[in-house]
C-alpha cells in the first residue's frame, strides 16, 4: 500500500467560478485511483501577481465545475487531466473507508496555514 504521506505536493492554479485561485494538490489514494486527489486552496481569489509567481513555478492550472461546492481550503476531489469534478460513486465508497486519513493529513501536515 502507498503512504499518503510520500506523495509530492503539487501547486495548482484553480479556475472555479470565473475566479482564480491557489494551493496545492495531493494524491491521497493513488493505490485505488490516481484520481482522487486533496485539494488545498486560498479561501478567496488571489492577485495576478501571486498567480504569475505560481505559473513561474510550473503550477498545474486546473477548471472546476462550477456546480461543485468548493468554498473552504480543503476538498476531496476527482483530478481528471485539467479538470476537477466529484468523485465516482466507486471512489466515494472507497474514500468513505478512508475519512480518518484525510482528517489526519488535514491536521499534521506541514502545509496547514497555506
Amino acid at each position: 500500500m502507498v503512504n499518503w504521506r510520500n506523495e509530492k505536493l503539487k501547486l495548482i492554479i484553480l479556475h472555479w467560478r470565473n475566479e482564480i485561485y491557489v494551493g496545492y494538490f495531493k494524491e491521497i489514494a493513488p493505490e485505488f485511483s490516481k484520481e482522487i486527489v486533496l485539494i488545498y486552496k486560498s479561501f478567496s481569489p488571489v492577485e495576478e501577481r501571486l498567480i504569475n509567481i505560481v505559473r513561474e513555478k510550473n503550477g498545474v492550472e486546473v477548471y472546476a465545475d462550477d456546480s461543485m461546492n468548493l468554498v473552504g481550503r480543503y476538498h476531496l476531489v476527482r483530478k481528471v487531466g485539467d479538470r476537477i469534478t466529484f468523485l465516482t460513486p466507486e471512489q466515494e465508497f472507497y474514500m468513505s473507508d478512508k475519512m480518518l486519513r484525510v482528517y489526519e493529513m488535514m491536521i499534521e501536515d506541514n502545509i496547514l496555514g497555506f
